[in-house]
């Protein structure tokens, strides 16, 4: 895995650091995958708007940040991904800090077309995708492997896995169909708070305070956000949460669920247990076993 020297550049008054790894170089395929680390604890406004030069799919692993393209204002986090097309105005903004990583998966434009056009193909204004828990194990196994250092045919292998699932979801913002465009950009901006809300540490909030926090009703918000997103709210937090523990037995932390299911708003273990079955189809144990077994071989390698 090659790392590159981070390069350093202002955004607003922050001053971000981003490295860049490649975990599969390009080839005959038309395939490249490249792992974006931010770094810059600083929020930013939004940047100069510019053209992008990649077709791609974005894949966060942590962090998130707004984008604004065609029309569209979304929120991207580890819960929400996108498309990304050449020759698209986009321009971004850090409101909770430019600490990021993101897994860029870019292709030449006929292997786009080949393996991942459908997605380009929606309406415009439908880039971003949702990107639910289980999808998001099997990005985390995506990059377990690239860091044990498998081969081309078995990382190209699992990209296409992780397509497949993506395709079959549909677009964000499906069901945002109805008012007036001005309505629309409302409550996508509305949606988006919310999810800055529960991605800066609000997991635990009730509706009630969290409807307080971004200046709306509790009915109105649920509503809205159940429309823009396609998930509810609760199913947005839960899948964040399932995350947050998949993060923490990762690293070898939380040996008490007990303490883990504090830690990360659950009733209690059973809670944490039934929730991590219901989204992962597997028990916190075995996902420990998988998880830590990856971290170990991947240290071995490095």
């Amino acid at each position: 895995m090659l790392a590159l020297a981070p390069s350093l550049r202002r955004r607003g008054r922050a001053i971000v650091a981003t490295m860049i790894r490649c975990l599969l170089p390009a080839s005959s395929s038309g395939l490249k995958l490249d792992q974006v680390v931010n770094r810059g604890d600083e929020p930013s406004g939004w940047d100069e708007p510019a053209i992008d030069e990649i077709d791609g799919i974005i894949l966060f692993h942590r962090g998130g940040f707004l984008r604004e393209a065609i029309g569209r204002q979304s929120f991207l986090d580890p819960a929400t991904g996108y498309v990304n097309l050449a020759g698209t105005q986009e321009r971004f903004a850090s409101p909770l800090g430019n600490n990021y990583v993101f897994t860029a998966i870019t292709f030449t434009p006929d292997a786009f077309d080949d393996h991942a056009g459908v997605l380009a193909r929606r309406r415009d204004c439908d880039w971003a995708f949702p990107v639910s828990a289980a999808v998001g194990l099997r990005h985390r196994e995506l990059l377990g492997a690239c860091r044990a250092g498998g081969d081309r045919l078995e990382i190209e292998e699992r990209v296409h896995m992780l397509l497949d699932v993506l395709l079959a979801q549909p677009p964000v913002g499906s069901g945002d169909a109805k008012g007036s465009a001005a309505t629309r950009s409302q409550h996508r901006r509305l949606a988006s708070r919310v999810q800055e809300a529960l991605n800066s540490g609000h997991l635990s909030t009730g509706l009630e305070e969290l409807a307080d926090l971004v200046g709306s009703s509790p009915k109105h918000l649920s509503r809205v956000f159940r429309s823009v997103t396609g998930r509810t709210i609760t199913a947005y937090r839960n899948d964040l949460r399932v995350r947050a523990v998949l993060e923490d037995l990762a690293q070898g932390r939380g040996a008490h669920l007990a303490e883990l299911a504090a830690e990360h708003g659950f009733a209690d273990h059973a809670h944490l247990t039934r929730t991590l079955r219901h989204h992962l189809g597997e028990s916190p144990s075995a996902l420990r076993r998988k998880l830590t077994t990856d971290l170990q071989i991947a240290a071995a390698m490095s």
